[in-house]
């Protein structure tokens, strides 16, 4: 019989955790918690009382010699994570946590994301990362499961990106990539601090590293990276420029910062699905459509932000405020005829404030949000001698819908936690308790009104929901947590899209998700291990109408509601530096879930696999050597809604040779990477439902490159 691939590396992966674990249950007691320390809930807890699944990526994941195109590249890190389209810059990667945000055909859908504070999902709903920079972020904390008490319109999680502070060291930093199919990737950053007043306490020289945080002291830090490549596939180069700066002014316990984000994208083409006939034939060609449509995107944003933490007397009491300002022009041309070329100009504008302080052993944190979003949206028609009857009036660029989208939300939100009960005994339990309400308000105006009929209008919503976790500590060093949540999700603009022309898509509803999972959780020196049990029910689930009803070769993307869906799965991962060989690293995550529809058919839910394997190896030799691989293994999964167009599992894995060479004045690394080493076949990208059976986006064969990076101190 014949053995699958990835079972061996997955079984060993699964029995070095167990068995490490197991054998040193009885270590000495005088082992110590790494202090990993998570701030993206909204109230700051140790990474070991966390009540729910949550992950901490910190930069040597999305560095240390890896070749960081995009964001979202180190997330296979974390458990209940799938990371599609790395390689499709006008489609942006698509994320899905616990199988909520499978459905997009682009970006990031059901999942939040924030970058610094600032919210870079819409008010509607859908997550652009393109402003992210990869090389300029410290550490990524994904918050698995309903987070709709946190962040409000969501169902899936929340990736919550951190940048390097302001007085980070060192004070400039230099990398450089080079490799297959075109990469050019350089990025440099630089920082810079300033002290008015000397430290209150003694500090050793050694220690001092930065003097940020004393009673009066200033510093600013700026980033810019510059993106080329031409692509595996034809049509598919892109050319991006990525430019940030942050500044921060502190006095005494109140700190200012502002910051400032750019994002230059002139180029990023789309290469388009292809049949399955046309990948095993050649899978690096495009779409006969998107070369002759030229189709992709331009981009143009900038935001803006400024914030003020007032920190009290007391402990955990303080009061954080912020507000942002996010400007995107944005230009896409679609891989078919028709009214295909889409254009808006978008305007965020939002502010949050936060408060938070201690009622005796509780901490009570209270959150208000204002956000409004303005999308000035026009669609074009465009080679219309290829099927004219399309369009209008038969004729190329014309206008096919025009319409003002404003979305505005308020959310008001509040979390307690803290051991409840006698404060004479000794507290193993940790209650975390939330509640939060939003209203949202989506409103279309038709500035078109073809054939003279006005298709402007508004859906409000008006929502509650609730969480309630719970963390108990078995010992110094294992935790058992719960949480039940709900959440809802809205349909966004593009959702609502109306197969009979402008507005509102009749019928299509929010969906709804209640939420349970159960945890083990333990932390020591030489590992650390997480493992949860979730089970999730959907109402209304949102997915991709394969029958919308519109018009001959129209090949937008339509939604529907499904009945009721459910997810049940398990999740496994951890990071282990055995004592017996320290300089090896290894770090892993594993995910088994059924998602099906509740129904008589009782199908699995398109676009998610069964399961996926991650694990990464890390050797470090002597004289600043090192070796490093990667193995990511996704499973079996389906196309269409049908299933009747199965997927089979691929395997794909990296390797990373380099040297770092150490001193006092600077560090300077050399890496020579290989990616897809064993030249697999695989997919960066699967279209559910897409038309015509273009299901297929198909990933980079074996690739070399080679990293330089330079840190002066």
């Amino acid at each position: 019989m014949a053995t699958n691939p990835w079972l061996l590396p997955v079984k060993s992966f699964v029995f070095t955790l167990l068995s490490f674990a197991l054998s040193t249950s009885g270590a000495a007691e005088d082992s110590r918690p790494l202090p990993i320390t998570i701030t993206a809930p909204l109230i700051e807890t140790h990474w070991q009382n966390a009540p729910s699944g949550v992950t901490l990526i910190n930069n040597k994941d999305i560095g240390g010699g890896r070749a960081p195109l995009q964001p979202t590249d180190a997330l296979h890190l974390a458990p209940g994570v799938l990371v599609q389209n790395r390689d499709n810059f006008a489609q942006n990667p698509r994320v899905s946590i616990r199988g909520f945000g499978a459905r997009a055909p682009f970006g990031i859908r059901g999942v939040r994301v924030r970058l610094d504070g600032i919210p870079l999902t819409t008010v509607d709903g859908q997550a652009q990362i393109d402003a992210i920079d990869p090389s300029a972020i410290q550490t990524i904390e994904v918050l698995r499961g309903a987070n709709a008490v946190l962040q409000g319109n969501g169902s899936g999680g929340l990736l919550d990106y951190q940048s390097y502070p302001s007085h980070h060291s060192p004070f400039a930093r230099l990398e450089s990539q080079l490799g297959g199919f075109g990469l050019r990737r350089v990025h440099g950053a630089f920082s810079q601090q300033s002290v008015d007043a000397q430290p209150t306490v003694s500090v050793p020289a050694d220690k001092q590293k930065s003097n940020f945080g004393h009673d009066r002291s200033w510093a600013y830090r700026g980033t810019f990276t510059q993106l080329e490549q031409d692509g595996y596939r034809e049509q598919s180069a892109v050319e991006r420029r990525n430019a940030g700066l942050r500044y921060d002014y502190q006095r005494d316990n109140q700190q200012w910062f502002a910051m400032l984000n750019h994002l230059d994208n002139p180029l990023a083409e789309d290469p388009g699905g292809l049949t399955y006939a046309q990948w095993q034939n050649d899978p690096s060609q495009a779409a006969a459509l998107s070369k002759a449509m030229k189709a992709g995107q331009q981009v143009t944003q900038n935001i803006a932000s400024l914030g003020l933490v007032q920190h009290f007397n007391e402990t955990r009491h303080q009061l954080r405020a912020q507000t942002w300002l996010t400007q995107r022009d944005f230009q896409q041309q679609l891989p078919f005829p028709g009214d295909s070329l889409i254009q808006y100009d978008r305007q965020i504008i939002g502010g949050s404030l936060n408060y938070q302080r201690p009622i005796q052993q509780l901490t009570l944190h209270t959150q208000l949000s204002l956000e409004r979003q303005r999308d000035d949206r026009q669609r074009f028609c465009r080679d219309t001698s290829l099927q004219p009857f399309i369009c209008l009036t038969g004729i190329s660029d014309d206008l096919a819908l025009d319409q003002l989208e404003t979305a505005h939300n308020v959310g008001l939100g509040f979390q307690l936690a803290g051991a409840f009960g006698p404060q004479t005994t000794p507290q193993k339990g940790r209650w975390v308790i939330g509640l939060r309400h939003d209203r949202l308000r989506l409103a279309i105006d038709d500035e078109l009104q073809a054939g003279g009929i006005d298709n402007s209008g508004e859906r409000v919503y008006n929502e509650t929901h609730v969480s309630l976790a719970y963390s108990h500590r078995l010992d110094n060093h294992w935790n058992l947590f719960s949480q039940f949540a709900t959440s809802f999700e809205a349909p966004t603009f593009t959702e609502f899209a109306n197969p009979a022309g402008s507005g509102f898509r009749p019928g299509l509803e929010p969906q709804y998700s209640r939420s349970l999972e159960f945890g083990l959780r333990t932390q020591r020196n030489h590992y650390q291990l997480e493992s949860s049990l979730f089970m999730v029910r959907v109402k209304d689930e949102i997915i991709v109408d394969d029958n919308p009803g519109a018009a001959p070769g129209d090949e937008r993307t339509f939604y529907r509601n499904a009945d009721r869906t459910q997810r049940n799965g398990i999740e496994l991962g951890g990071r282990w530096w055995p004592k017996a060989l320290p300089p090896l690293t290894l770090a892993g995550a594993l995910t088994y879930m059924n998602a099906r529809f509740d129904d008589t058919n009782n199908n699995h839910l398109p676009g998610l696999p069964d399961w996926t394997a991650f694990i990464d190896a890390e050797y470090k030799f002597q004289q600043g050597y090192f070796a490093a691989a990667a193995l990511q293994h996704i499973g079996n999964r389906y196309a269409d809604d049908a299933n009747t167009v199965n997927v089979a599992s691929q395997t794909v894995t990296n390797l990373r040779l380099g040297r770092k060479l150490s001193n006092p004045q600077y560090d300077m690394q050399l890496v020579i990477g290989i990616e897809n080493l064993f030249d697999s076949e695989h997919l960066s990208n699967l279209r559910i439902n897409a038309r015509n059976a273009r299901y297929y986006e198909p990933g980079a064969e074996r690739r070399l490159y080679v990293s330089l990076e330079f840190e002066w101190f």
